[in-house]
């Protein structure tokens, strides 16, 4: 049966601020999310410095408003997952692990892991990401979980990941093979997650406490990412005999752009055009090149996913967690052609 959730974004400061949470007690602060998402793929890049604590725990939120689809059978591939580890007991050697986001098969995850990992809670799907470097193959097991109670308002799903301790000495039960440290992991998870036209992925990320193996709860932080549609303006004003100044803005949410790269092509007939050249937009989003040549021009702009401190002070009031790294997502669009005037 297809599993479908809706969630509406309504009282989200009121609701999560319900959530008690200790205050931290030690810093840990570079975990970070970055989304993309194109129709019903969701590309899902979580991150951290390599030196930072050993993480115990991620959860991330899908946005308000996404519908998801969970009825996938087992076995079944979603998608692609790579991943770069720490190994401790090697040296602290970086090994870049590749594979597949498999929807588990029954009895795949022991029930004991499944119910630590999600407090008890009965996920809707639990899935692997199947990985393997060098000849050596891991299972990572993570659960999808719907929300209930004052976090419905994050969203109406998470994906939840729990870890080993690599940091505590050998031989203690438990502990990550090899001294694993997880410390990025990149997911292409294919028609699971619906597209949202605005909105915000929100992990929240708990390390452990260096070298005993206990959760460090306390030190959990938040990390936001919101997705929003860019769209690209171009207008062209005659310059000289044959040249125009080719101007416009990029914007994402309705709000200008920085960090993107404009590419103009221009040329004598619409059918006929070719690149003439790329800029850089300001701060503002704002763009201009100076066309030798050309009637007709059309532009496309590509941004990259960037820092979006305004994110964190939107969510200030509504998350229960310090907010690290907000981030905002890439994109790629086209102008309309224009005529110069």
């Amino acid at each position: 049966m297809n599993r479908t959730i809706t969630t509406a974004l309504v009282g989200l400061a009121s609701a999560v601020a319900l959530i008690v949470v200790p205050s931290a007690l030690a810093a840990y602060t570079s975990p970070k999310l970055e989304v993309t998402q194109a129709g019903t793929t969701s590309v899902i890049k979580a991150s951290l410095s390599p030196d930072d604590d050993a993480t115990a725990s991620v959860r991330i939120y899908a946005p308000t408003g996404t519908q998801l689809t969970t009825n996938q059978a087992p076995g079944t591939s979603l998608g692609t997952v790579s991943a770069l580890v720490k190994a401790l007991d090697l040296g602290g050697a970086d090994l870049p692990f590749q594979g597949q986001l498999l929807v588990a098969p029954p009895g795949a995850v022991p029930a004991a892991v499944q119910a630590a990992c999600t407090q008890g809670a009965t996920p809707l799907a639990t899935w692997l990401l199947a990985l393997t470097a060098a000849g050596q193959s891991v299972n990572v097991p993570a659960f999808v979980v719907a929300t209930t109670g004052a976090q419905t308002a994050l969203g109406p799903a998470s994906i939840q990941v729990c870890l080993p301790p690599p940091d505590v000495p050998s031989g203690t039960p438990g502990r990550a093979v090899f001294g694993a440290k997880l410390y990025s992991a990149t997911l292409t998870v294919n028609g699971v997650f619906s597209a949202v036209p605005v909105g915000a992925w929100i992990s929240f990320w708990t390390p452990y406490n260096p070298g005993v193996g206990t959760v460090n709860a306390a030190g959990t932080v938040a990390a936001p990412a919101a997705v929003a549609p860019g769209a690209v303006s171009v207008a062209a004003k005659k310059s000289g005999r044959l040249g125009a100044i080719v101007a416009g803005k990029v914007t994402q949410a309705g709000q200008g752009r920085g960090g993107a790269t404009v590419t103009i092509r221009g040329g004598a007939k619409p059918s006929a055009l070719k690149k003439l050249g790329s800029v850089k937009v300001k701060a503002n989003g704002a763009y201009s090149f100076k066309a030798k040549r050309g009637t007709f021009f059309k532009v496309t702009a590509v941004a990259t996913s960037a820092s979006a401190p305004p994110l964190c002070s939107a969510l200030a009031a509504a998350l229960p967690y310090p907010c690290v790294n907000p981030t905002t997502d890439g994109f790629v669009v086209q102008s309309k052609t224009v005529k110069k005037k």
